[in-house]
């Protein structure tokens, strides 16, 4: 049975304004709007629509406090696998599509922003999974081309990254032919496919096409290869969702997202895809990884040393693999002639905090008070709460619960809004958050610094020394 679809368009008109180089533009591709549509609109925590006048700061770090919760696996005290070494190829989409400008994606085309982006992701990827690999393939033309083949060498994928953008720059608008998704999946499989059984492999496609040119059926023919490898693709699309790209995700147990704006963007791309997944099969035995520490060796003569597997460079600080005594250029990386794979200390513990994540810190109110000393210390004006701290030594937060363990900055007071603001309410200072299990009280900075980059507790590691 077939029928019909009718599409309405609604066209509203925009005022055009001189572009840098003369020509007309619309007035959002300057980006100069004092309020676009796209910033002033977002959701609350519990999906209502808000206008962005009425978020405060403390609004906006509760909402990222929400995410983190949905995802908190020490709290639900559930048992977490992940992968410690990761097989991840990002398949970027460099259609003629992805050379329009948008205004969710402000200030040049969708692949500007998307190669901008993935920078900044190659930096947090290899920040936290130091032991992975990663690798990018470009689909234009109906083809896909590996831009950099998989690697643990960071280095290697900015240059790769910054050549294809001076690539995309010099070409005109209506470069880049059509999306093919299938021939993308086809070469990053074939790849993964060869790689350790011990490591995660996944696929992460950044789709701005609306349709896919194939030579085959990517259902019926891609999937079930993809699965029988245990291959996991998420896809963000940036424009609108494909029913092909939310299939595509549900079968091999990914994760799909449509661009809300840049910054939802860059939410879920250095926010999800940086952490390893869980794993959702059960695990049926464990494999013994060879790995080996080499040593840092200097020279006053410079020697061959192997950058690549395929390119060497003379230098006089090299280490060596501990098993075939070649030189390596830097860690972590496989041995080109052994194949051992070397790292050192500080990679393994920087893994590990995937498998034991910080507990979500608990919201406080401002009226709670933890400590003895706060309360007799304690003096209420018309809208200011003043605390005064006495001449003893603050060694916990027991002691006196107004001020940040970490950074020892004065919070949970309730300060006067500027006259400029229009905030009804605390703003970050009033904010306050208790770890669960040493009881210590932090700042709201604190709390993002020690679940984002620090991922340990000061307050848990000063009771288990």
């Amino acid at each position: 049975r077939h029928s019909n679809l009718h599409l309405t368009m609604v066209v509203v008109s925009a005022a055009a304004v001189p572009g840098a180089d003369g020509t007309m533009a619309h007035a959002w591709e300057s980006g100069a709007g004092e309020a676009n549509w796209d910033t002033a609109v977002q959701e609350d925590e519990e999906g209502n629509i808000v206008t962005n006048q009425s978020l405060s700061g403390a609004d906006l770090i509760r909402q990222r406090r929400f995410r983190q919760e949905q995802t908190d696996y020490s709290q639900k005290r559930k048992r977490v696998v992940r992968d410690m070494i990761r097989y991840l190829y990002v398949v970027v989409d460099a259609s003629r599509w992805m050379r329009t400008k948008d205004p969710v994606l402000p200030p040049g085309s969708k692949i500007d922003v998307t190669l901008a982006l993935l920078r900044n992701f190659v930096l947090e990827y290899y920040d936290q999974n130091p032991l992975s690999h990663l690798g990018f393939i470009v689909l234009r033309n109906g083809e896909a081309e590996v831009l950099s083949p998989l690697s643990s060498n960071a280095k290697a994928h900015l240059v790769a990254l910054d050549a294809f953008r001076v690539l995309v720059a010099s070409e005109p608008p209506n470069k880049g032919g059509e999306l093919s998704l299938q021939n993308g999946l086809e070469v990053a499989g074939r790849s993964l496919g060869h790689q350790p059984r011990h490591g995660s492999r996944e696929i992460v496609v950044l789709v701005g096409a609306l349709s896919t040119c194939d030579p085959g059926n990517v259902l019926t023919d891609t999937v079930p290869r993809l699965q029988a490898a245990n291959v996991r693709v998420s896809t963000f699309a940036l424009s609108a969702e494909m029913h092909v790209c939310r299939k595509l995700a549900n079968e091999t147990n990914g994760i799909m997202g449509v661009c809300l704006d840049k910054t939802h963007f860059r939410d879920w791309l250095l926010g999800g895809q940086c952490t390893p997944p869980p794993k959702t099969k059960t695990i049926e035995g464990c494999e013994m990884v060879s790995m080996g520490f080499p040593t840092r060796i200097s020279e006053d003569v410079p020697t061959l040393v192997h950058a690549t597997r395929d390119t060497k460079l003379l230098s006089r600080t090299a280490y060596v693999c501990p098993q075939c005594q070649a030189k390596q250029s830097q860690l972590p990386t496989d041995c080109v002639v052994c194949g051992l794979k070397l790292v050192l200390a500080p990679h393994l513990a920087r893994s590990f905090h995937h498998l034991f994540p910080v507990p979500v810190f608990e919201d406080i109110a401002i009226d709670q008070c933890l400590s003895s000393s706060t309360k007799d210390n304690t003096s209420k004006g018309d809208s200011v709460a003043v605390f005064r701290m006495d001449d003893g030594l603050v060694t916990k937060s027991s002691d006196f619960d107004r001020c940040c363990f970490a950074c020892l900055k004065m919070i949970g007071t309730i300060l006067k809004p500027e006259k400029n603001k229009n905030e009804k309410g605390p703003g970050e200072e009033a904010l306050r958050f208790q770890c669960p299990s040493c009881k210590n009280v932090f700042c709201a900075d604190c709390d993002a610094f020690l679940h984002e980059t620090l991922h340990n507790c000061p307050g848990c590691l000063l009771n288990q020394s």
